[in-house]
């Protein structure tokens, strides 16, 4: 029986501590340096990336290319990422967040924001990403979300 009251499991800790990682590296990523970013993910045959810009890879070797290429096009300064949810077993986790990224082009602020999902897997012992799926989250978009939850609340 699990005593809920004693705080987060070990693996739950550690789980969190590589989601955390796992967002560093994706800080590093969007500012050119893939190498972070890289060494949080398995390198199997099975992980896949749908990324943002309308891409996406499957295979390690594939993944990796697609991540180093990538790098060479983002220039965004400033990350924040919302957790949503966190589900996991003690295999298998799966994320999901809001990634809000800005950067000064031409002297003006430019900035996005993605919904993500990010799928987790134990291999050797060790959380390894093994999915990255992420799509523009467009103003119309949050508005709309807004305009859901205030007819809901109201």
């Amino acid at each position: 029986m699990t005593d809920h009251t004693s705080g987060p499991s070990a693996q739950a800790m550690e789980l969190e501590a590589f989601i955390r990682r796992s967002q560093d590296g994706l800080r590093h990523q969007v500012r050119g340096d893939s190498q972070p970013f890289l060494e949080v993910w398995s390198q199997a045959d099975d992980v896949a990336i749908l990324g943002a810009i309308g891409s996406y890879a499957r295979g390690w070797e594939d993944v990796k290319t697609h991540l180093l290429a990538a790098s060479k096009l983002l220039n965004w300064t400033k990350v924040t990422i919302d957790d949503l949810a966190t589900f996991a077993t003690d295999e298998l986790a799966v994320s999901v967040e809001v990634e809000r990224m800005t950067r000064e082009v031409n002297g003006a602020t430019e900035g996005r924001a993605l919904r993500v999902t990010h799928a987790y897997r134990r291999e050797r012992g060790e959380w390894r990403l093994i999915l990255r799926h992420a799509n523009p989250l467009s103003r119309e978009d949050e508005d709309r979300e807004r305009e859901i939850l205030g007819h809901e609340s109201g």
